[in-house]
């Protein structure tokens, strides 16, 4: 949460990260205010509110940087949760102007870094997202998560964020 309280009051974009189960299996990596009402609402409705570990946003069409920093920590939350199983929601409705590609190359950095943690822990990634750039960003997130045997499903806006959710909590479920 310091990292990006720290990150908030130096850049022009939007971050917020409050952690609400250390061990929660359930962490989201989200794009905009909105959808994180969405995504958090939809893990709730579903009965595992206790499960999820964060609740957060970057918006504001964050640099690669600010969004690796802000993925990173994150990523370092879900590794230290004492869950058994555990999945990465990283989504957003169709952003108005945030660079798709731009803000997944930050993200992809942080997985890269990673992947062998992440491997190691059985994690699944499950990406919805939209808007300028999505095409490219989408693919080379997929190209990634395959890469290190991480991919949940990767969805584009055609897909309503409830049911890219209740596929991602299906995985915690079995």
């Amino acid at each position: 949460e310091r990292t990006v309280t720290k990150l908030a009051e130096t850049s022009p974009a939007s971050f917020m990260l409050q952690v609400i189960n250390p061990d929660g299996a359930v962490f989201l990596l989200l794009s905009g205010g909105g959808a994180s009402v969405v995504v958090a609402d939809e893990v709730y409705s579903a009965g595992h509110g206790e499960k999820l570990a964060d609740y957060g946003e970057y918006s504001g069409n964050p640099t690669a940087e600010e969004t690796y920093i802000y993925a990173g920590a994150v990523i370092r939350l879900l590794l230290a949760s004492s869950a058994p199983r555990k999945v990465l929601f990283i989504g957003g409705a169709v952003a108005n102007f945030t660079n798709i590609e731009k803000t997944f190359d930050g993200i992809i950095r942080v997985i890269d870094e990673y992947a062998d943690q992440l491997q190691q822990q059985n994690v699944k990634i499950f990406v919805r997202r939209g808007g300028p750039h999505q095409e490219a960003g989408l693919a080379n997130m997929r190209r990634t998560l395959e890469k290190y045997n991480l991919l949940g499903k990767v969805y584009d806006q055609t897909t309503p964020i409830g049911d890219a959710v209740a596929t991602a909590l299906k995985e915690i479920e079995s």
